[in-house]
């Protein structure tokens, strides 16, 4: 969902109103892309609530031209990427095999192969055929350039068809449908950004105020003291 460039200027100097727009309108991308990423719901979880609280802390340091969307989908994949390990327990238990209608022997196969290929083709793959990103903008999300990003999902589609055969265009849609279904409800989004814009921008800006009231004091404090010793001294 684009962003408007002055809730993306008011994001960047963390007003709680303009954070909580662009979070909302970025938020069920960055779930659905770590959800599928690692495959599994507690460990995407983890990811995206990583991303989202990260990126509040980095929104004063964005560029005047950085497009959110660009951001976040970079973001999450390089945070995936330190989950690697965190697998599936089995390929029945992929979120994608349990988001899929009626999935058969076959399709189950199909997503376990995708599991086993290498870190960059499966990001290439799922960014093309479940977020339907272009060359150009799947390369923005995996930090390289455009002709690499071709040449890692011309390899993951290559070492797919060898296990989808003849069912290689079904088999992918079905992935991409899963992949739709990733999508959290608007009632599960609302609290989880809510609850971000709440610990990164209200509870911050009120710790400052109070840091700023603690000093005043203390400068007052030291005022008086100085004062009231000035004042006993010359008498």
């Amino acid at each position: 969902m684009p962003v408007a460039p002055e809730v993306v200027a008011g994001a960047k100097k963390l007003r709680a109103d303009a954070v909580n727009e662009l979070l909302h309108a970025q938020a069920a991308r960055v779930y659905r892309l770590a959800y599928a990423l690692s495959g599994r719901w507690d460990v995407g979880r983890g990811i995206a609530r990583f991303v989202l609280n990260r990126s509040v802390k980095l929104m004063p340091k964005w560029e005047v031209d950085d497009d959110p969307a660009n951001w976040f989908n970079r973001f999450t994949i390089m945070t995936s990427r330190r989950s690697a390990r965190h697998q599936p327990a089995s390929p029945q238990k992929d979120v994608l095999v349990e988001q899929a209608l009626q999935p058969d022997n076959q399709y189950i196969a199909f997503i376990a192969a995708l599991r086993h290929l290498e870190t960059q083709q499966r990001e290439a793959f799922l960014l093309r055929h479940g977020e339907h990103l272009n060359a150009r903008y799947s390369a923005v999300a995996m930090d390289c350039s455009t002709q690499a990003a071709e040449t890692h999902l011309g390899a993951a589609e290559q070492a797919m068809k060898l296990v989808a055969a003849d069912h290689f265009d079904a088999l992918v849609k079905k992935m991409s449908d899963a992949y739709a279904h990733l999508t959290p409800e608007p009632d599960q989004l609302v609290p989880a950004v809510s609850h971000v814009v709440f610990r990164q921008v209200r509870v911050r800006r009120l710790v400052r105020r109070i840091v700023i009231l603690i000093s005043l004091i203390a400068l007052a404090a030291i005022a008086c003291g100085g004062w009231w010793l000035y004042r006993h001294v010359q008498t």
